[in-house]
């Protein structure tokens, strides 16, 4: 298969696996949201961000390193390299869960979440950390079948027993909660597995300087993962301080509606980071205004697609959520556009990737979530639930306008050279 068609066919699989993967929950929207309360959604988010926060030290991000490796390894070495990367997994989620047990009386004031659960997050993100590795692994080998059928396994497992346990069982927002766990278990234990029947699971030989090398790349990536938590999770814990639970589950739904933008984004980035990287790497050169013009074009028809989507929310949702969730239709539009900065970032950032400047872009991005805690307490006192939707949008649109300044710094590309354009 020629390299045009392996990136169209996989193109077209990732897409079609990250649609079906979102898709699953979405469908469960007319479901749950009458069968839950508002209530209920703000728990359920409530558990995804403290699971977001706690996934951010779980590991300390250095599945990522074993992606990159993948190139520079021999297997062997590389299966060392693993195994390396689940010790500092093991040694960092036992050291979170002993810190949780420690701080378990004063949690649940801080997350609105009963402390056992807490517990079950700190190991669910080590579970998920396996995952991680399997899906990197398959990705960077360009196995988008497996990824994408592993991917969508997982998600299959995690409706129908939110299902069972909700609608049989007669459970809340526990029953979703639980099945998501349940899920990331089983699958993390496959993934496992996996590994080991693929080979590449070998005892270290030299553990310190895989461990070192790991440790260097991960740890400067914690204050970007810390600054986009800041930026997409905090806003739930403002809105439950400043307004309720049950306010946050209406966010929670219209950030589902809204991610259907970001999952267009995330697909298409899936597999134009690799070809972007390929191409700036590559001795024959692709003109630099040829790409600058087609990230100009993807991002207009990103905006278009956005604001069309948040036009049209309203109405699709009168017929899909509960009645109870209607009111969070109005905040679709601000979603979507910020799902859409999202998507702009993503055309720039792989040009400070490819420069290796990590931490810069950490800086930047914990400086964009750091400005996103006073906006979002601004905007949710002045405009209620609608102002948390607007500091999302805004964020992101700091978020990308920063990455772009920086992107072009270190990587200087023509995107105000209209001539270039001619």
């Amino acid at each position: 298969m020629s390299n045009t068609r392996k990136l169209v066919s996989n193109t077209a699989i990732y897409f079609g696996a990250n649609v079906l993967n979102a898709a699953i929950p979405f469908f469960l929207l007319p479901i749950l949201t009458r069968v839950l309360s508002p209530a209920d959604y703000g728990s359920i988010a409530m558990f995804g961000v403290c699971l977001s926060i706690i996934s951010a030290f779980t590991g300390l991000s250095v599945h990522g390193a074993i992606g990159v490796r993948y190139f520079q390894l021999a297997k062997e070495e590389l299966a060392q390299y693993v195994v390396t990367c689940m010790g500092i997994l093991v040694v960092s989620t036992a050291t979170i869960f002993l810190v949780a047990l420690g701080l378990r009386p004063w949690l649940p004031e801080i997350t609105g979440l009963p402390a056992d659960w807490l517990l079950v997050a700190v190991v669910v993100s080590g579970l998920q950390f396996l995952i991680n590795i399997r899906l990197s692994l398959w990705q960077v080998a360009g196995q988008a079948v497996k990824y994408g059928t592993f991917q969508i396994s997982q998600s299959l497992l995690n409706a129908g027993g939110s299902l069972l346990l909700i609608l049989v069982v007669g459970m809340a927002w526990e029953g979703r909660v639980l099945a998501q766990a349940l899920a990331i278990g089983l699958f993390g234990a496959i993934g496992f597995c996996w590994l080991w029947k693929d080979g590449l699971l070998r005892k270290p030989v030299v553990w310190r300087t895989h461990c070192l090398d790991a440790l260097k790349f991960g740890v400067p990536l914690i204050p970007h993962v810390i600054g986009g938590l800041l930026i997409v999770a905090t806003d739930r814990l403002i809105i439950v301080r400043l307004l309720d639970v049950s306010q946050a589950g209406l966010y929670m739904v219209a950030l589902q509606f809204g991610q259907v933008i970001g999952l267009v984004t995330e697909s298409f980035n899936k597999v134009y980071a690799p070809w972007l990287m390929k191409s700036l790497s590559s001795k024959e050169e692709v003109p630099r205004s040829r790409i600058v013009r087609f990230s100009y074009l993807y991002m207009g028809l990103l905006f278009a697609m956005a604001i069309i989507f948040g036009l049209l929310a309203p109405w699709v949702m009168g017929f899909v959520v509960g009645s109870e969730f209607k009111a969070s239709s109005e905040l679709v539009i601000y979603i979507a556009l910020g799902f859409a900065f999202g998507g702009c970032y993503y055309m720039v950032t792989n040009y400070v990737f490819f420069e290796n400047k990590n931490s810069n872009l950490a800086l930047i991005t914990l400086i964009t979530g750091l400005i996103n805690i006073p906006l979002m307490f601004f905007l949710v006192e002045r405009n209620g639930l609608v102002g948390a939707a607007q500091a999302f949008m805004l964020t992101q649109c700091l978020s990308f306008v920063g990455t772009w300044w920086l992107s072009n710094k270190v990587h200087p590309m023509p995107w105000f050279n209209l001539k270039a354009y001619k």
